[in-house]
């Protein structure tokens, strides 16, 4: 895809559920820039009622850290194409974010990613109707894909493996439309060096990142932590204030680290051994692509769940309780097991999956099949 003159050149639109969106959108755009293209990323919920978006996110962050039984439920439940409340719901969808299209209008883009379910309904619609000329591009950002992103009119998915194709396949998308590219991630990622089991009297060096969790269950996994010996420890608390005093407080005496927003987390994964954290598809894609093994700690029943198998059945890390962390990290140790689950783990994943992605798009811009060489 060369640059055009007088328009974007990719326009990336993610939600702010969740860092992963913005993230993966974020990485295509930057490997765009590297190639000279023009490139933009906006967030869906700025183009529609400010209430509908703080209660959108409300719902997703309440169900996920108080019922998260209740939201397994209601994503497998939900989890199938048709249905009587089918229409209501891509009507509403296209109702609140109507103001998408005239954004994309303005921008002139020669091509589109959406890395959120959302932005599809609207987008999908407005090629089928030939409102839009720009091709769209579903990026699906987990290790399985729900019946929501299988929306008609899209003309291509991105996928990080077998299961979300699968799934994909199962929910009416033809499977012309679907290439594996992996889930994109900064290419800084790519380039970190294997990690090596540390030497006997070596630090371990642990990555907590807090995402998602609740003060509670990070000072529960720093408390477990505190009880191994040798153990260099890192927590990025991302804006909490309130959770970075309390860990602060729980340090105390550690070799510890508490960090606060981290615009860096390539170099962060870089430095540590293992990294320990929720299965969001972008943390396990990062982790993973970094060839560093990862501890899985209070996957929510859905989509973190699958992602969580994804670790575990690969042979790339493990899952426990918070506060069985620090005896599963000493085990790892003791085990020397820490640069295998490593070098599983980037066997797993596509390599440059952001160039994957991006390469999907200049295929449609220049009318070819949409294949993407494998690694």
């Amino acid at each position: 895809m060369q640059s055009g003159y007088g328009m974007t050149d990719l326009l990336a639109v993610y939600t702010p559920v969740g860092g992963g969106h913005k993230a993966a959108a974020l990485a295509v755009c930057e490997t765009a820039r590297a190639r000279g293209l023009s490139a933009d990323a906006i967030d869906l919920f700025e183009l529609g009622p400010r209430a509908f978006g703080e209660a959108y996110q409300a719902w997703h962050l309440s169900t996920t850290a108080r019922t998260p039984n209740f939201y397994g439920r209601a994503y497998f439940g939900s989890n199938s194409r048709g249905g009587a409340l089918e229409p209501i719901r891509l009507r509403f969808d296209s109702v609140i974010f109507r103001k998408l299209l005239r954004e994309v209008a303005s921008r002139s883009p020669r091509a589109i990613v959406a890395t959120h379910h959302l932005p599809l309904v609207v987008l999908g619609r407005a090629r089928r109707k030939n409102m839009l000329a720009a091709p769209v591009v579903g990026v699906v950002t987990d290790y399985t894909a729900h019946a929501v992103w299988a929306e008609r009119g899209v003309d291509a998915f991105c996928t990080a493996g077998a299961l979300p194709t699968w799934e994909l396949e199962t929910h009416g998308i033809s499977s012309d439309r679907i290439v594996r590219t992996g889930i994109p991630v900064r290419p800084a990622f790519d380039r970190i060096a294997p990690v090596s089991d540390p030497l006997p009297n070596e630090p371990l060096r642990v990555l907590v990142t807090s995402g998602g969790f609740g003060v509670g269950s990070v000072r529960a996994i720093v408390r477990s932590i505190a009880q191994i010996p040798n153990v260099a420890l890192t927590i990025v608390c991302g804006a909490s204030e309130e959770l970075r005093a309390r860990v602060r407080e729980d340090v105390c005496g550690q070799h510890a680290r508490v960090i606060g927003f981290e615009r860096d987390m390539p170099a962060r994964v870089a430095e540590s051994h293992v990294v320990v954290g929720k299965a969001g598809g972008l943390t396990v894609s990062e982790t993973l692509t970094a060839g560093r093994p990862m501890i899985v700690v209070g996957a929510i029943p859905g989509n973190e769940k699958l992602n969580e198998d994804f670790v575990v059945a690969g042979r790339a890390g493990h899952a426990c309780d918070a506060s069985a962390v620090g005896a599963l990290l000493e085990s790892m140790r003791r085990k020397h097991e820490i640069a295998a689950l490593g070098a599983r783990g980037r066997s797993l994943v596509l390599r440059d999956s952001a160039a994957r992605v991006l390469a999907v798009c200049g295929a449609l811009v220049d009318g070819v099949a949409v294949t993407v060489r494998a690694a």
